[in-house]
């Protein structure tokens, strides 16, 4: 069933990606509870009439992207991200592959970031585990829209075994450590990216989801 127009048109037209990858139900779940009307949809037409996007995800790259090239929704996001300069959130996965590729399959990603998704590569393996799992601070690198009302230092939730290594340093949203630093916040005009989990952070990932939604 597609998304049908609000008749409040001032309410924007929320769409969560359906593409078979986990946490779909969370992240709907935190916006119920912040009463924002969201729909999760695998259609392209949903997507054409989004306001705003978020692409969530806990899976495989490869398996996510040959996915997307299924249901016809690559050419529906290059569409509404960068011709119609929809807004759009990915989270963990939804965040990696914007990036052009990922040492987790052979698949090209949707290069929307001059970025690849690298696996950890931890020399304390006493201390550090893969996946990284469990809270963590971020630092914020830049001014955002995105970080409005969020503290420095402040701690999501994190569970991820790869994380995006970007070119291009001024994309770089958030910063965390985990033996070495590693991006885990990416903002490059419209396009926003977590590798956090702001749905399971608390106050904290619900401010950034609402600072998104009123963008």
């Amino acid at each position: 069933m597609h998304l049908r127009r609000s008749q409040n048109m001032s309410l924007p037209r929320i769409v969560i990606v359906d593409y078979g990858t986990g946490n779909l139900n969370s992240v709907k779940r935190t916006l119920d509870r912040l009463r924002v009307t969201c729909v999760v949809s695998p259609h392209a037409r949903d997507i054409a009439d989004a306001d705003k996007i978020i692409l969530p995800g806990v899976g495989h790259f490869g398996r996510a992207m040959l996915r997307l090239k299924e249901l016809g929704l690559v050419d529906a996001l290059n569409e509404a991200v960068l011709d119609r300069r929809t807004p759009i959130l990915g989270i963990c996965l939804g965040m990696e592959v914007m990036a052009k590729a990922s040492e987790e399959g052979d698949t090209p990603g949707l290069g929307w970031l001059d970025a690849e998704a690298v696996r950890f590569k931890i020399s304390d393996t006493g201390r550090y585990k893969v996946p990284h799992m469990g809270w963590n601070e971020v630092r914020i690198k830049k001014d955002s829209r995105l970080m409005a009302g969020v503290s420095e230092l402040s701690e999501f939730y994190f569970a991820h075994s790869y994380h995006l290594r970007i070119n291009d340093p001024s994309d770089l949203l958030n910063e965390t450590e985990y033996e070495a630093p590693f991006p885990s916040a990416v903002e490059k005009g419209n396009v926003f990216g977590v590798q956090y989990h702001p749905e399971k952070s608390h106050d904290a990932g619900s401010q950034v989801l609402k600072n998104f939604i009123e963008m």
